[in-house]
């Protein structure tokens, strides 16, 4: 599946993936931060993480590709990544709030009108819009409700073009521009993106899987083949996603295509369908726990141990510690989603127990406990999906802080904490995986 940025749960997706350039061909990752004016366009040239990213300003409008539009605040977000210097929590905070899920996996939306569109032509249109969002519905979850007063919703619309914004933002409208309006795999496509998904070829480790050279990238389209670190893959690289260019898009030359896979062999992108990479992507971004389920909260760097209630005690207080896998109930905590979207990890040990911040602190280093629930913020966490990287929790008392491994370290007995948010650090990263 595709990448995908931070949902707070969730969007974020958050990760720093070093490969070698030399399958990035003719991409001048050197080059400076710069802005330059082409026609009525204004390229901007953003180097964030060793790698530049392009995105064409047109008409007070910001496009990370030819098919994703930014908002303001978000192309000031990216300026903000490229800045050299930017502290550990400014990073951090900076990725959270370039965009978000929908908040409650719910999505409110409105048909197009009826301007420049026949009778038979506009009932076509929201007859593929229908399909398209029962679909997702169908494979994610996700709910679709048409808008009634909601100031935040998708807004079909027939244009001359493909395009939508990424992600859910405050106070904005979505519209979803749709030229191929009677196309399934389309219309899925550009809701996906309104979902907060981005291309497959844009995934930090896409260099991993395929080698893309620029300099076969016709005038103009190089924004489509942007690399952004500060976001992580869902599971493998998806040759089936909806999301994924052909190895021809936008080349000069169609015989010597711009991408291809390690072995030189070309693919075709396909519209008709979102794959099951696309569909466990969307499941784990927008529910990365279910309810009620009972889960083992290992470091992304070490499956053989995870968290663990210092000897199996329920005494408030009892610190929480890294230890080997066990089968034990000390390892095991059901999750809770709460109504503001955070949430809480109960001890099946005594139910009545979470894992709290001692004392509340907002200092990094504290000790993480297991305590009786107050439903205080210091016992609710927000989850932010990292894909293939797994979460980090942020406590809600104190959302600059992040759960960590005390030193990353292996050793059985090692601390869990809260830390200063530091989106390269693999002590702050966790897998959670289901029991039952």
């Amino acid at each position: 599946m595709k990448p995908i940025f931070k949902p707070i749960l969730g969007l974020c997706l958050v990760a720093t993936v070093l490969f070698s350039c030399k399958k990035n061909i003719g991409n001048a990752d050197a080059d400076p931060t710069t802005s330059g004016k082409s026609g009525d366009t204004v390229v901007h040239k953003l180097s964030i993480n060793g790698h530049v990213n392009i995105v064409k300003e047109i008409n007070d409008e910001f496009f990370y590709a030819d098919d994703i539009i930014l908002n303001k605040q978000q192309f000031n977000a990216l300026k903000k990544l490229s800045l050299s210097g930017l502290s550990s929590v400014e990073r951090a905070t900076t990725v959270q709030n370039f965009l978000s899920t929908w908040p409650g996996a719910k999505v409110y939306y409105q048909y197009p009108t009826t301007d420049g569109l026949t009778t038979a032509q506009h009932n076509s249109f929201k007859a593929t819009i229908d399909l398209a969002l029962d679909r997702l519905t169908d494979s994610t979850g996700i709910q679709f409700i048409q808008r009634t007063t909601q100031p935040e919703y998708m807004q079909f619309k027939k244009s001359t073009g493909n395009n939508s914004p990424l992600g859910w933002f405050p106070g904005r409208v979505n519209t979803v521009n749709m030229f191929n309006y009677t196309h399934l795999g389309i219309t899925m496509h550009e809701v996906m993106h309104s979902l907060g998904v981005m291309h497959e070829q844009c995934r930090p480790d896409r260099n991993s899987y395929v080698i893309v050279d620029i300099s076969k990238v016709s005038s103009g389209n190089a924004h489509n083949y942007n690399i952004f670190s500060d976001y992580a893959g869902q599971g493998p690289f998806d040759f089936n996603s909806v999301m994924l260019y052909s190895s021809t898009s936008f080349a000069i030359d169609v015989n010597d295509p711009p991408m291809t896979r390690l072995d030189g062999t070309t693919f075709t992108g396909q519209r008709a369908n979102i794959s099951t990479g696309d569909a466990a992507g969307l499941r784990s971004l927008y529910f990365p726990a279910a309810s009620e389920g009972i889960y083992r909260i290992s470091p992304a760097y070490l499956s053989t141990k995870s968290i663990d209630i210092t000897g199996a005690s329920t005494t408030n207080g009892t610190d929480i510690i890294l230890y080997a896998n066990s089968t034990g109930n000390n390892q095991r905590f059901r999750i809770r989603k709460l109504a503001d979207h955070s949430y809480q990890f109960k001890s099946v040990l005594d139910t009545t127990k979470v894992l709290t911040v001692e004392g509340a602190s907002t200092v990094s280093g504290a000790q993480v406990e297991i305590s009786t629930n107050t439903n205080g913020n210091s016992q609710k966490f927000n989850l932010y999906n990292r894909g293939n990287d797994g979460f980090s929790f942020a406590p809600k008392h104190a959302t600059s802080l992040r759960l960590a491994v005390k030193d990353g370290s292996s050793a059985d007995l090692a601390k869990i904490v809260v830390v200063t948010a530091n989106t390269a650090s693999a002590a702050q990263r966790f897998k959670l995986t289901k029991l039952n």
